[in-house]
């Protein structure tokens, strides 16, 4: 702690500090972002030492002190001796918007004091170290001031620069803004479809990410969102489901709570491909009986939110959107001149009423849900000093701002919803609070088309892949079990809500597409060797494979090349039991000698092809027996088409004699017709 003497000659040096200060903060502010999972690193880029602040608790009333977190890191090649770190507070709140941005920037100056030292170990190369030093009040010397927003910094000669805010929570008569939200809680479940027992319970009971989520949620009065897969895991796991869920569900079903799409799938990418809504057929249950309808798992009775806050849409899409749900945009789709203070969300565009949440407040509340603990402080105190912000340009007048949550997969947002709670500057209600509230009139930037069809075109792709395993779906017993299950498993493969498409996307489209083609050729002929067949008949050998894990009803058909053999039957039903193999036996009958080609084909049992056309070779031998009895038939009809041949041919010439003719030449010596003379 410092003393009096020593806190106030470090306050009678603040200017020249914060000089020091502001140059240092704005190098690592202005850096590029961290790379991505997918990105190339640049291995040839100099890495410098660096520090981070965030405060824990970014609210400060009268008599508070304030504890500050701070990280240093030391990505450099070399080491680095110990060495302290200046921690200094604007002597004013940060009155206006465009000012708090440059503040996050590391661009703006504003007159700072040091509150506090804090001494700093050598660190060696790529070290890092994290440590947290507390203010008291006297130190921070706040008490008394305007309240709103005053910038944090770091600052030190080692470590550059960084900076954050606190906010002094005393906002007096100010009109508290209100914040109306949309929680989305999704299920994350995996490519199956559906979660396990154990799965739902770890989500749903006490200390889970779905449990905490509807806590919080409930208490900031949100609109909340629920994931379909929950209450449809429920209810295929019937007796065997975990009580926790049970209940979690039972809390969740109210009037104001909406269904998302199933794995929370991407609205706009159905309604841009004209399937909306994209829907389980059915629930499958363990023991293969006949899937319950899909309807018994569903959860909320609200109309849909549907998140376009990252994204862009365009005019002629907003009545089919409304018409599905609320639609929330982002400020930054819209193509306006907004002076002085931050208008409400309520935006009405042709006649059409929606939600328009503040650009830079709804990607604050997004990036607040970090897995990084210490950024997520420092991104929840910007959204903190954000609301303080907008609530100070007037103070007297109440305005209803909207932002959608993060969904619980891509983060936790319960921290911000405490700190939101607890803030006296505003208010968490629900979207229906915004939609009754002013709306403005405003108009859509313009967009890029082709960008807008990226989700629709993996729906599409994917409703293709399903349609092709649709068609052969008769082979199993209970087709709708197999088609229940496929569509659960596109749903989950399809575009997330409220997020660009990206490769990972893409990824689990074509990984679809190769399940559902590995469905497709699930039943098929094994090609064999050549067959010698020897005999008068024989059984042609063809090998059938199922990898399904039913059992597979298909016929068998077969088609020989030429008359050396022929089939009896040719169409043959077949069951093939699970994940098996099974030889059937085809009789034929071997008529001649030589080779051949049997062509053999699996159909469904309502006559589409499965696979592609087998040719079985095949060298066909008869039985000697078979062999002379041809042969000598054979010679018969070559001797009776010899003479039949011979008789069509004396006929032609008029030599043909029948048995009259001879008789009458027996008796008169001449042929009928001719007179004794004409003998003569």
């Amino acid at each position: 702690m410092l003393s009096g003497g020593r806190l106030a000659r470090r306050r009678a040096t603040s200017c020249a500090v914060a000089l020091l200060a502001t140059a240092a903060l704005a190098a690592p502010l202005l850096a590029p972002a961290a790379a991505s999972a997918t990105g190339v690193p640049d291995e040839t880029a100099q890495q410098v030492p660096t520090v981070r602040i965030a405060p824990v608790d970014p609210l400060v009333g009268d008599g508070e002190g304030l504890v500050v977190e701070l990280e240093f890191d030391n990505a450099g090649q070399e080491p680095t001796a110990a060495s302290t770190v200046d921690v200094l507070l604007t002597s004013a709140p940060i009155s206006t918007r465009y000012s708090l941005s440059r503040w996050f920037a590391g661009e703006g100056f504003l007159a700072s004091s040091v509150v506090a030292t804090v001494n700093v170990p050598a660190l060696g190369a790529d070290d890092d170290h994290a440590m947290r030093t507390t203010i008291s009040a006297e130190q921070l010397g706040l008490d008394g001031r305007a309240w709103g927003a005053y910038g944090i910094a770091a600052a030190t000669e080692t470590y550059g620069g960084a900076n954050s805010v606190v906010v002094r929570d005393v906002p007096g008569e100010a009109q508290p803004t209100t914040l109306a939200l949309a929680a989305p809680i999704d299920s994350g479940v995996d490519a199956t479809g559906l979660l396990d027992a154990a799965a739902l319970e770890a989500e749903t009971d006490f200390g889970g990410g779905a449990y905490g989520a509807l806590d919080a949620a409930l208490d900031a009065g949100a609109t909340i969102g629920i994931d379909p897969a929950f209450g449809t895991s429920v209810e295929a796991l019937g007796a065997d489901a975990p009580e926790a869920a049970v209940e979690w569900l039972e809390r969740a079903d109210t009037r104001e709570t909406y269904p998302l799409l199933y794995g929370n799938a991407d609205p706009l990418a159905q309604l841009r491909a004209d399937t909306y809504p994209l829907e389980p057929l059915g629930i499958p249950r363990a023991d293969g009986r006949r899937p319950l309808p899909a309807s018994f798992g569903s959860t909320g009775s609200r109309e849909p939110v549907i998140d376009a806050t990252s994204t862009s849409v365009q005019q002629a899409e907003l009545a089919s959107l409304t018409e599905a749900g609320t639609l929330v945009l982002s400020t930054g789709m819209l193509d306006e001149e907004l002076g002085g203070a931050t208008p409400s969300a309520g935006v009405e565009i042709d006649g059409v009423r929606l939600l328009a949440a503040d650009a830079q407040l709804q990607q604050l509340v997004v990036e607040s849900a970090s897995t990084d603990p210490l950024e997520a402080s420092a991104v929840r105190a910007q959204v903190l000093a954000l609301l303080a912000t907008v609530t100070r340009e007037r103070p007297s007048d109440p305005r209803i701002l909207a932002a959608v949550l993060p969904p619980v997969t891509r983060g936790d947002a319960s921290a911000l919803l405490d700190d939101l709670a607890g803030a006296q500057f505003v208010e968490t209600t629900d979207l229906d609070a915004a939609l009754e509230g002013p709306a403005r009139e405003a108009a859509l930037a313009p967009v890029d088309e082709p960008a807008l069809g990226d989700g629709a075109a993996l729906v599409s792709e994917a409703l293709e892949e399903e349609a092709a395993v649709a068609s052969i779906a008769s082979i199993v017993d209970e087709p709708s079990t197999l088609l229940a299950e496929l569509r659960l498993a596109l749903l989950v493969a399809l575009p997330d809500a409220g997020t660009p498409v990206t490769d990972a996307d893409r990824t689990a489209i074509a990984s679809l597409a190769g399940t559902l083609n590995e469905v497709r050729n699930a039943v098929q002929i094994v090609p064999g060797s050549p067959i010698r067949a020897v005999g008068e008949s024989v059984g042609l050998p063809v090998t059938i494979t199922n990898t399904l894990d039913v059992p597979a009803n298909v016929v068998l058909t077969l088609r020989p090349t030429n008359a050396l053999v022929s089939v009896d039957q040719p169409r043959v039903e077949v069951t093939i039991a699970p994940s098996s193999q099974q030889r059937v036996q085809v009789p034929i009958d071997v008529v001649g000698t030589g080779g051949l080609f049997v062509l053999t084909q699996l159909y469904t049992p309502d006559g589409v092809p499965l696979g592609q056309t087998e040719r079985m070779s095949v060298s066909a031998q008869p039985t000697i027996e078979v062999a002379v009895a041809w042969a000598l038939g054979a010679a018969i009809v070559l001797l009776l088409g010899f003479g039949i041949l011979r008789s069509i041919q004396k006929r032609r010439r008029g030599e043909t004699r029948g048995d009259i003719d001879l008789a009458s030449r027996d008796q008169s010596g001449s042929t009928p017709g001719t007179t004794q003379e004409e003998t003569a």
